[in-house]
């Protein structure tokens, strides 16, 4: 009896401590205003809120690939600028000098000629053209062998780092040797959201890598059947309607809430029913 109402207690302390954690973390770029300094494909266009709209890029029901869900923003190798670098600023509304980390997300879908990039920069400044002060920098390379599907998101954590707008730079992965010996061009870099957080937990310098959902490989890269060439510069299939995902954050606060509920109730009920033996 004992032994059983102490893991009931350090199970609801470890709630009580776990609630204040899911709190600290902050973000602070939901909804805000960004500018592609390149621009993106006219087949996957953005909206001016698919890079900040909390929506990262799902299978959609009926279809093996993950492009076709309309949360990503596609850019093609033929937008890159004279550095081979695709570039967005975000603007996070006012200066921040607590921001402690910045989320990427990408898709690695290389049948439809769709590749993670080589690396991903982060810069903050106070004036929109004035200098930025680099935060840091992101090895995001993936595999390039065919048949690949997989979405996937990367975190910067940083300390207590100052500025306003945030200037991202991602290093396009151009060309590459496949598995086959061959040397061939990556065709696009898909981007479903870029997420910014103030007073976070997260020490200074690390890489995290926040997801990753492999679907193994795909014969059909295309709800068509029609595959994209790696190499294609064309525009792709049109994107379909971007499906509505549901915040999980309040719900999985709310989950910590009732396990914590639910382990007093049990110990009430241990205690009453010790009770009620003793005066038996």
């Amino acid at each position: 009896m004992k032994r059983t109402i102490f893991i009931l207690l350090a199970a609801v302390l470890a709630v009580a401590f776990a609630l204040p954690t899911l709190a600290d973390g902050s973000e602070i770029s939901y909804g805000k205003g960004y500018t592609l300094i390149t621009p993106a494909s006219a087949a996957y266009p953005d909206d001016s809120k698919k890079l900040t709209d909390g929506i990262f890029g799902s299978l959609p029901d009926g279809s093996s690939s993950y492009y076709a869900s309309g949360a990503y923003v596609g850019f093609n190798q033929v937008d890159v600028d004279d550095d081979g670098n695709f570039v967005i600023i975000l603007d996070l509304g006012k200066e921040y000098s607590d921001i402690s980390a910045v989320t990427i997300g990408f898709l690695n879908e290389t049948s439809a000629g769709i590749y993670a990039p080589k690396s991903v920069g982060f810069a903050l400044s106070n004036d929109r053209n004035g200098e930025y002060g680099e935060l840091g920098r992101l090895d995001t390379a993936k595999p390039t062998a065919s048949g690949l599907s997989e979405t996937f998101a990367m975190t910067l954590a940083t300390e207590d780092a100052i500025g306003r707008y945030l200037r991202v730079t991602i290093e396009h992965l151009g060309e590459f040797t496949d598995e086959n010996g061959e040397i061939k061009t990556a065709g696009w870099t898909f981007i479903d959201e870029i997420s910014v957080y103030s007073s976070g937990n997260a020490e200074g310098g690390e890489s995290i890598e926040e997801s990753s959902n492999a679907v193994g490989e795909q014969s059909s890269p295309t709800e068509s059947g029609d595959e994209i060439s790696e190499n294609d510069t064309s525009e792709p299939l049109a994107e379909s309607s971007t499906p509505e995902i549901p915040d999980a954050g309040d719900g999985g606060i709310m989950a910590f809430v009732l396990l914590a509920l639910s382990s007093l109730a049990m110990i009430g009920a241990l205690f009453t029913s010790r009770k009620m033996s003793n005066r038996i």
